[in-house]
Formats: C-alpha cells, sequence, structure tokens
C-alpha cells in the first residue's frame, strides 16, 4: 500500500488554508483533520504490512553468526559454520574495526540442489549455492564477497577492483614475484633488484611523470606491450600501425601506446601486486588501519598508504618486496616460459646498459 497516496491530499488540503476565504475554514479544518486520520490509519496498515513481510522472507532461515560475521540462509548440509569460522579471522585481520559492520550487513545465502534438473524456487536475492561445496570452497566464497561498504571510486580504480582479503596469499604473493621477473617493464626490473624507486613506478604511486616513459621506457618494451595488446589495435586504421610496430617501429609503437584512454595503459603489475601491497599497510597499521585507508580519499594513493601504514610508502615498499622474495617459488614451480622470458629481458636490459655505458663515453 503507498502510504504517499494519502499524504499528498492531506498536504494540499492543509496548502489550500491559506488561499480561502475565512468562512471556509471550519469546514477545511475539518476535512484535513479527517485526512489526517485516514493517514494515520493507512501508515498503520503499511507498518503492519511491512512486519508481515520481514517475518515471511525470514520464516524457516537459520541465523549463522561468527564473531561480527552474519549469514542468513535456508536450511541445508552446507558446512557454513566451518566456512565462517575459517573466514572469519582472516576478515577481521583485514578490516579490524571496521569488521563490526557485519552484524548489519549479513551474507544471504541460498542452498540450492546440486541437481541442476531439479526446478529452483524463485528467489528475490542471495547467492546461490549448491549445498554439496566443501568448507574450503565456502570459504573462499566468503573471502571473496565480504559485504562491507565498498571503498571509493579513485582506490578502487588505482587497485583494479574490489579490497578484499587475500583468499590464497601464498599464491597471491607466489604470483607477484613471477610478475615482477616476467613484466616487459623496466620499471618491475628496478623494484625486483632493489630500486624503491622502480617500485613506486610499477605500482603507479609516483605522481608525476609520463607513466610510459616511467613503465615501459626503451622501444622493446614499448613494442612487447603493443603486440600484447595487439586484439585492441587490430582494427580500422590502426591496423597499419600495429603492422609497422610489429615490424620494429618505435614511433609507430608509442603512437598506438598514447592513442589509448585516459587509463587504459596495461600497468606493468596486476590487481595482486596492488592488494599485497594494501595488506602490508593493513597488517602494519593495527586494528584501525582500514578505517584510515577508507576515510582518507582526496590524498594521493601513496599518502594514504603510508597513513594507512603508519610509516613511510617507502618503508611500506620495502616490507612489501621483501615478502615477495621470501614468497619466490621452487625452481620447478616457475613456468618454463616464464624462465625464457626473465633470462631474455636481463639481457636485454644488460645490452641496454651497456650500450648507453657505451654512449656516454663517446
Amino acid at each position: 500500500m503507498s502510504r504517499t497516496r494519502w499524504l499528498l491530499p492531506f498536504l494540499a488540503c492543509t496548502r489550500a488554508l491559506y488561499g480561502q476565504d475565512q468562512s471556509d475554514l471550519p469546514r477545511l479544518k475539518a476535512r484535513a483533520d479527517s485526512l489526517a486520520r485516514e493517514w494515520r490509519r493507512a501508515n498503520a496498515v503499511a507498518n503492519a504490512i511491512d512486519s508481515l513481510e520481514r517475518t515471511r522472507a525470514l520464516a524457516g532461515r537459520d541465523t549463522i553468526r561468527v564473531g561480527a560475521l552474519t549469514i542468513v540462509t535456508n536450511p541445508s548440509p552446507l558446512p557454513l559454520r566451518e566456512a565462517a569460522g575459517r573466514a572469519w579471522p582472516v576478515i577481521d585481520s583485514v578490516y579490524g574495526d571496521d569488521a563490526r559492520q557485519l552484524a548489519h550487513r549479513p551474507y544471504a545465502i541460498v542452498a540450492v540442489d546440486p541437481d541442476t534438473t531439479v526446478e529452483r524456487p524463485p528467489r528475490h536475492s542471495g547467492i546461490e549455492v549448491p549445498w554439496d561445496q566443501g568448507v574450503a570452497s565456502l570459504t573462499q566464497l566468503l573471502l571473496s564477497s565480504v559485504p562491507v561498504a565498498p571503498a571509493d571510486t579513485a582506490l578502487q580504480s588505482w587497485l583494479g577492483g574490489p579490497l578484499r582479503p587475500l583468499a590464497d596469499p601464498d599464491a597471491q604473493w607466489a604470483r607477484v614475484y613471477i610478475e615482477l621477473v616476467t613484466a616487459p617493464s623496466h620499471a618491475s626490473r628496478r623494484c625486483l633488484i632493489g630500486d624503491i624507486g622502480g617500485c613506486r613506478d610499477a605500482l603507479d604511486l609516483a605522481e608525476h611523470g609520463d607513466a610510459l616513459l616511467r613503465w615501459y621506457p626503451s622501444p622493446p618494451e614499448r613494442q612487447a606491450v603493443v603486440l600484447k595488446s595487439s586484439a585492441y589495435f587490430d582494427r580500422g586504421a590502426q591496423l597499419a600501425t600495429l603492422q609497422t610496430c610489429a615490424h620494429g617501429s618505435d614511433s609507430a609503437c608509442t603512437r598506438l601506446l598514447r592513442s589509448l584512454p585516459p587509463g587504459g595503459l596495461p600497468r606493468p603489475l596486476t590487481y595482486d601486486a596492488r592488494a599485497t601491497l594494501i595488506h602490508v599497510a593493513l597488517q602494519r597499521g593495527g586494528r584501525a588501519a582500514y578505517h584510515r585507508l577508507v576515510t582518507s580519499a582526496g590524498l594521493s594513493i601513496a599518502d594514504r598508504l603510508a597513513l594507512t601504514g603508519p610509516v613511510t610508502v617507502d618503508s611500506l615498499l620495502s616490507l612489501w618486496r621483501a615478502r615477495i622474495l621470501a614468497a619466490r617459488p621452487a625452481p620447478g614451480a616457475l613456468p618454463p616460459l616464464g624462465i625464457w622470458i626473465a633470462l631474455g629481458w636481463a639481457a636485454l636490459f644488460a645490452a641496454c646498459g651497456l650500450w648507453s655505458s657505451r654512449w656516454r663515453g663517446n
């Protein structure tokens, strides 16, 4: 029932009191009082209907609470309590004091028959999960869909997605190591050998300068980035330029990369690299760290990370780099292609260094 259906005539009537002759006031006042009574009755009925709908929606539901983590679900064999027990310490370590909001922002999980031939009842909200899922997969689900209020656009844009707990931290740290080794970027290579300025560049924390030249200063790097993104350029008027770039024209490669829209230049490192850096800051900063991070919108990302720490951003980068080196995969775990890519880039940068030294000597 619409509450405004009664409110609007009431407001119109009371407003009309000011435009009528004084002799009409008693009649209009009586009419206004009548509408006010109808409004109160309609409001009471609407409240009763809302209450009944909430009760019906929650009927037959289970509520699971572990810490502030709250799950509303239908009865099923899903081991949600065990998964919540694993997920909550991780969530609490990331969001700190702000994790308390989960007490009022529950997960809504709808357990369904894994047999896809069985017709499923209609639902209005919630995450559908087959009820044969195990604890590990449910834990991953809870960590990847934490129902906290989203961070601001600037932070998510820099990060490359929403901020979530590390669902598989060992694997993510190892992937970042492989990225640093294999990325076609001089910035990532500088970071790997200990140049913190290179880490700033590779993670897009530098506030000044040309990103293209900071990330990909050499012609081979620019060509590698273009060819890796060739599907984007392989059409229309850019096709001829792409072919020229593929044949070694650095001006063509540069022209293609500069034609990308703002924010479209591929960054040297992926979401995992930036997410692990944020988690270093959150772990270093204590229970109020996440709150400082999300309430500092307007500052640069580097300043926000330093405030989250709270240490200098270079200190955070040093800690982050040390964690990456410690997560180096065993030699057998590195993909063969990755090893050859790493050796190729090492040879390229060595050659560039020798060429640069000879040029300066002349």
